[in-house]
Order: C-alpha cells, then sequence, then structure tokens
C-alpha cells in the first residue's frame, strides 16, 4: 500500500526541516566566529577552565572554547542577563546549571591574590573587575546580580593591549563557604566585555587554601622518536581536587603543557640529540606534582633540507626544513607557511 502525504502536509515538513537546517547553520558559524575570541582565567582556575580540563563534566561545547565566554560590557547596568552569567548569556548554556554541588571549587583564603588570564587574541583594554558573591548568597538558585557584591572589589583601569598573558593582584574580601568570583575583562576597541565566573571555598577566616600538590604522574614513555619529533605518554595523577593539566619538561626547563591530556607531541627538536623527558601535574591552585620518572632518547639523525622560503615556489615533493621541523609540498604552493595549520605541508623525518 502507498502512503501519499497531502501536499500541504508535505510543504510544512520540509519548511520545518529548513528551519532546523538555518539554525544548526546559525550555531555553527556563531561558534566560528568566536573561536578566534579571546581570553580566560586559568589560575585560580576559572569554571570554563576547569570545563576544558576534564575536571568540571558534562559542559558542553565550552571544553573547546574556555575563552569565548563574551558579552556586552557594561556590568552590573548591562552585560549578560540574570541566569546567564556564568555562560555569558546562554551560548554554552550548560555553564549557568549552579548548584552547591554542581562544579568544583578552587580553595581561596582573604587577602593577595593573584588572578593569571591567557589571552588567545590581543584586545585594546579598558578594565579588569572582579565581583564576589554576598556571604549569604543561595548557591542553589540561578546567579544573578542580587547574587554579587555590585561593587568590585578589584577594579584596574588599563590602557594598552596585553598579549598572551596578563595577571592582577588583588584583596579578596573575607567570605566563608562556597563562593563564586565573577571576574571581567572590558575591552576598549569593542562594545564587549568576557566574563569568567571562579568557584571558590572559603574554608573560614583566615581561610584553608589548597596546599596539596597532585601525585606525580607515572609509566612516561616515548614514542614515534624522529629526527624532530617525538611523543611521550604518561598515567594520570590524582588529585585532592582535581587535576587541572601537565607540564613537559626537557630537563629543568618547561617546554610544553596539556589541560589533562595524557599524552604530548614534542616538535621542532634536534636531529642526533639526546632529551630527557619528565612530566609534572598541577592543580587548579597551583600546587605543582613531583616530576615523573624520566623518559631519555636521541632523536635521529635527520636529513637537512633548503630552508622553506616566502618566494618560492615548490611543487609536490618538494622537502623544506621550518623552525626546525622537515616538511614535504602535497602540491604546489608558494607563500603558504608550514605548520599545524598547513593543508599543504605534511612533516617528514
Amino acid at each position: 500500500m502507498t502512503i501519499r502525504l497531502p501536499y500541504q502536509g508535505m510543504i510544512k515538513m520540509l519548511a520545518a526541516g529548513a528551519i532546523m537546517l538555518m539554525l544548526s547553520i546559525a550555531m555553527l558559524l556563531l561558534l566560528e566566529n568566536k573561536a578566534s575570541a579571546h581570553g580566560y582565567v586559568s589560575n585560580p582556575s576559572s569554571r570554563a577552565a576547569l570545563c576544558a580540563s576534564g575536571v568540571n563534566k558534562n559542559c558542553g561545547l565550552i571544553i573547546y572554547e574556555p575563552y569565548s565566554l563574551e558579552a556586552l560590557k557594561g556590568f552590573p547596568a548591562a552585560g549578560p542577563a540574570d541566569g546567564k552569567i556564568a555562560s555569558a548569556n546562554g551560548l554554552f548554556a550548560p555553564l549557568d546549571e549552579q548548584s552547591s554541588t554542581r562544579w568544583t571549587k578552587v580553595n581561596l583564603s582573604p587577602g593577595p591574590t593573584t588572578f593569571n588570564w591567557t589571552l588567545k587574541v590581543p584586545h585594546a583594554t579598558a578594565a579588569w573587575k572582579y565581583y564576589i558573591t554576598k556571604q549569604d548568597w543561595n548557591p542553589n538558585a540561578p546567579l544573578s546580580r542580587a547574587s554579587f557584591d555590585l561593587t568590585p572589589f578589584c577594579n584596574v583601569p588599563y590602557k594598552g593591549q596585553p598579549s598572551g598573558s596578563y595577571s592582577d593582584t588583588c584583596n579578596v574580601p573575607s567570605r566563608t563557604g562556597y563562593q563564586v568570583i565573577l571576574a571581567v575583562w572590558e575591552i576598549s576597541d569593542t562594545a564587549n566585555a568576557f566574563y569568567n565566573v571562579i568557584d571558590v571555598n572559603f574554608g573560614g577566616s583566615p581561610g584553608t587554601p589548597d596546599t596539596t600538590a597532585p601525585t606525580a604522574p607515572a609509566g612516561l614513555t616515548a614514542s614515534n622518536v624522529a629526527a624532530t619529533s617525538a611523543t611521550v605518554s604518561w598515567t594520570a595523577s590524582s588529585d585532592n581536587v582535581g587535576v587541572a593539566g601537565y607540564r613537559i619538561y626537557n630537563g629543568s626547563t618547561q617546554i610544553g603543557t596539556t589541560s589533562g591530556a595524557l599524552s604530548y607531541n614534542l616538535t621542532g627538536l634536534t636531529a642526533n640529540t639526546a632529551y630527557a623527558i619528565t612530566v609534572k601535574a598541577v592543580d587548579a591552585a597551583g600546587n605543582v606534582s613531583a616530576a615523573s620518572n624520566t623518559v631519555n632518547f636521541t632523536t635521529i639523525a635527520g636529513t637537512t633540507y633548503p630552508a622553506w622560503n616566502a618566494s618560492t615556489a615548490y611543487t609536490g615533493g618538494s622537502k623544506v626544513t621550518y623552525n626546525g621541523v622537515n616538511y614535504e609540498a602535497k602540491w604546489w604552493t608558494q607563500g603558504e607557511t608550514p605548520g599545524s595549520n598547513s593543508s599543504v605541508w605534511k612533516v617528514i623525518p
């Protein structure tokens, strides 16, 4: 038996499908536009940073973009709506879930505290502002302006364009128990600001900070050792609150970090050179573990190719060296810089 949909019903179904497709595309474009943005509080670790490192769970897409919490500036008169403060107006809605047990807390004490920002894209800056919840706020209700003392406990006017990282040392007011700090980076060259909430636990005056370091990573091994690259892997550390990430060292020099990943690709190494790699874990309070076991390896004696030149035309199969790494062109190219973002160049030994 053949079932035929009425013409009008079919039109409605097609229209509904088209609307859903347009909404999906709009969301993807919005995420893509924000992907080049901008900055987040990395220590003491913000709610979004702990999502990105895997300490906070079930966070949604913010795990890929902890630096994209952007809304209109001018808080508290403007800015994200009540109930959407943590997500900077709802694009990353899971961040707005609020209860006394939903999020991992960073132990904090009243008094001087340094807030470190990781900046993905520099912006001309007007100010950095920090707010804290009232002592009697309700941790089981959505975050709203009524939750906060609306006079910032730290207000740092700024003229300039910080790049890479930035820090403020502020005098945090006395509180007890679970509180939320709202850190705001106000931009001067756009109408927006970046909003980060930090879930903190005060152990009472003068406070009981988290001073327990994670356990040392174990089982460090090296693989895929080539002339200019290698991969190191290890097993996870544990911590009384949560491991925020790992630092990779060659001897005493830090050469890389991960936000919870248990492996790291070393690139830009020197051919026929000995390396002594260790890994340390770090928690949200900045406590650093003892070093893992040391893994020693020597990169293979690699072939040296001509240095890449932006004005040279290369054909498929051409080999060059750029920043200590060897590359081979997949097809004709000129002016495209070798690296992880290049589609035309592939890494070779």
